[in-house]
């Protein structure tokens, strides 16, 4: 379908009730689906008889965990502008455990190393649930054997998760052994790339059962995290889960902290450091501060000018600030970039109800087809069938 062109829009002869009217439309939008958020997990269900938290779990408090079940004995380091605490486990089975808190004290992630690895025969569900997992990376733990003409130990990681929260799972391969599970990460998404499990501080944990001249790593030498990129991305993911309600409450002054602090220490990826101006202009959203709103993503947009979410999201602002014209090319601009993207077809429609509700009709349907087989957009494709049938009615 080809987008009318902005010029033909009647906006002259428009009045003020009208205009306010289409940005009253959109005032559920930035509560919503303003913008695309983070892709839902591609990965399977995590279904697993192993509990590993205990009275644990993501999201909960640093004086929550304090107060029930982190050990008074943890080890307590920095891990950037959070803090990291290490325990030692020894029954029912001996594991150390790095349990990872950000600087609003939300538990992101728990990382658990069982040094002389845990036979799955106890646990049939988790056996079963990684039996229907793809590897997702193989490695070798001690690739030194293969100097010594030696079969090395090798290693899979299996990932699975839920909604918002991503699962790894280490397994060991020795020869004429069963595998052992060797260690399992349960972290928030947006913080897995900062806590991968393959990381040598965890794997090195490995090495506690071993020969004389294989000490003990010291876990309080650990060097701490504290470069700027590494602060950027901490603040980014700090960002995503408040923004984005991770741990279901959505926190967009804490996102608006975050992302300021994720773009002043730098993110060295161009994309990425876009997409924190995008998301800073979300969380001024969120907040009601839509002309700030605007100029974080003018600045996301001298970035990454053909990002069709980030044009999305500007024109959604531009409505709201009325900038009635203006939102639409936006909109059409990310059409023209992306003519699949459903948000934008619903987001144009709505703009069009009363300024040119024949195109609004062939944009609700362009949407529904869109849509339609995606069981996320149910919701939508309703509001989109009436939106129809009550233009139709007009």
């Amino acid at each position: 379908m080809s987008a009318a062109p902005i010029q033909n829009l009647p906006h002259s002869k428009m009045s003020f009730h009208r205009w306010k009217s289409i940005v009253g439309l959109f005032s559920l939008c930035f509560l919503t689906h303003c913008s695309s958020g983070p892709s839902p997990s591609p990965l399977p269900p995590s279904a697993s008889d192993l509990n590993l938290l205990g009275q644990a779990f993501l999201c909960q408090t640093e004086t929550e965990a304090s107060t029930s079940w982190l050990k008074p004995g943890s080890q307590k380091t920095p891990w950037g502008n959070g803090s990291e605490h290490f325990q030692e486990i020894a029954h029912p089975n001996k594991q150390g455990q790095w349990v990872v808190f950000n600087e609003d004290q939300t538990l992101v992630g728990v990382i658990t190393v069982f040094p002389d690895g845990l036979s799955l025969d106890d646990y049939p569900t988790l056996r079963k649930t990684l039996s229907q997992l793809p590897p997702a990376r193989d490695f070798y733990l001690t690739s030194s054997q293969l100097l010594e003409g030696q079969v090395p130990d090798s290693a899979t990681l299996y990932r699975t998760g839920k909604a918002t929260t991503t699962h790894q799972y280490y397994l060991r391969h020795r020869p004429e052994q069963d595998d052992h599970l060797i260690m399992a990460v349960f972290v928030l998404d947006p913080y897995e790339s900062l806590l991968d499990g393959s990381h040598p501080k965890f794997l090195s944990y490995l090495q506690i059962p071993s020969s004389p001249h294989k000490p003990k790593t010291d876990i309080s030498t650990t060097p701490s995290l504290t470069g700027k990129d590494f602060l950027g991305l901490q603040q980014f993911a700090r960002g995503e889960i408040a923004l984005f309600g991770s741990c279901g409450t959505k926190h967009p002054d804490i996102a608006q902290d975050a992302y300021q602090k994720a773009i002043h220490y730098g993110l060295s990826e161009t994309k990425q450091l876009a997409e924190a101006h995008h998301r800073l202009g979300l969380s001024f959203s969120q907040l009601g501060k839509f002309p700030e709103a605007k100029a974080s993503i003018e600045k996301a947009l001298a970035i990454q000018p053909h990002a069709a979410n980030i044009l999305n999201s500007y024109g959604t602002v531009l409505v709201k600030l009325e900038k009635i014209p203006a939102g639409i090319q936006a909109y059409e601009q990310a059409l023209a970039l992306q003519p699949a993207y459903a948000q934008a077809r619903f987001n144009l429609a709505k703009v069009f109800e009363l300024i040119n509700p024949k195109r609004a009709i062939q944009e609700y349907e362009t949407f529904i087809v869109l849509a339609g087989d995606n069981p996320d957009e149910t919701a939508k494709v309703a509001i989109a069938k009436a939106k129809i049938t009550t233009l139709q009615n007009q």
